[in-house]
């Protein structure tokens, strides 16, 4: 430590001298006065792109870690691998490609495509490769999984929600290309409201809940992350606000009787 002090110490004594030097007067030589130097003109940095707005919010995100998580889970824990079941069922599928399909969703797409291109880079999500096998890493596995509660609460220790949406505000109010990013973002909350009322979505929330899963609290992490607000039939709240209902609102759960939709 005192090694390091010490080196320290030396460069900001020769970067110290060198500007001293650089910015002191010098004489005239033919006037024997002194002839001050020009002062630097300050070059102001450009503009951080999409991309590079993006990447800052995925280093965040600790993905070695959380794909040991999920692989630990898948193994051991029955409530995990039936909400992966679920969510990987031919509803669940319907689902997604639905969400995929909506107009919105399209157009937002297509402006984040151009302006990754006219920043002349591109944003690559970390690529994720889980490693599945039938046994156990390591024996002590099978007694570190609690349920979907403590998947959730481990998963926020290489999650860190509250640190992301810091960083989100943080770079909202630098006014950029990520706010308007993010004002885009914002808007896709009719989409999701919409997306919850169809009946692949209400069929594959009834499923989550007859398995365990705590819907309301799964729809406030996705409302916390992107800052949307909870809407109900009477009142608006905050994301994060406990909620009465048991089911997500503004889902619709289809009666039993209920006629299959064709696509």
């Amino acid at each position: 430590m005192a090694f390091s002090l010490g080196c320290l110490f030396l460069i900001t004594l020769a970067i110290g001298s060198s500007v001293a030097l650089w910015a002191a007067p010098q004489p005239d030589i033919v006037t024997g006065g002194l002839n001050p130097q020009p002062t630097p003109l300050a070059t102001l940095a450009p503009p951080p792109t999409l991309s590079q707005d993006l990447d800052e919010i995925q280093r965040l995100i600790q993905f070695k870690p959380i794909n040991q998580l999920i692989a630990r889970y898948l193994i051991n824990d029955d409530q995990f691998q039936a909400f992966v079941r679920i969510i990987n069922s031919n509803a669940a599928f319907m689902s997604r490609w639905r969400l995929r399909s909506q107009p919105e969703i399209i157009l937002f797409q297509q402006w984040v495509d151009q302006q990754l291109l006219a920043s002349g880079g591109a944003f690559e999500m970390e690529e994720q490769k889980l490693k599945v096998t039938l046994f156990n890493q390591f024996p002590y596995w099978s007694g570190t999984v609690f349920g979907w509660p403590g998947f959730l609460n481990e998963a926020q220790l290489y999650f860190p929600l509250y640190a992301i949406r810091a960083h989100i505000d943080a770079k909202v109010l630098q006014q950029g290309i990520f706010a308007q990013f993010w004002a885009r973002l914002q808007g896709l909350q009719v989409v999701y409201e919409r997306w919850l009322a169809l009946v692949e979505t209400s069929q594959v929330v009834a499923e989550l809940q007859a398995a365990g899963i705590d819907t309301v609290q799964l729809d406030g992490i996705i409302r916390e992350l992107f800052g949307w607000t909870v809407v109900n039939a009477t009142t608006t709240v905050a994301p994060g606000t406990p909620v009465a209902p048991t089911v997500i609102p503004g889902a619709v759960i289809p009666p039993v009787n209920a006629s299959p939709v064709v696509v």
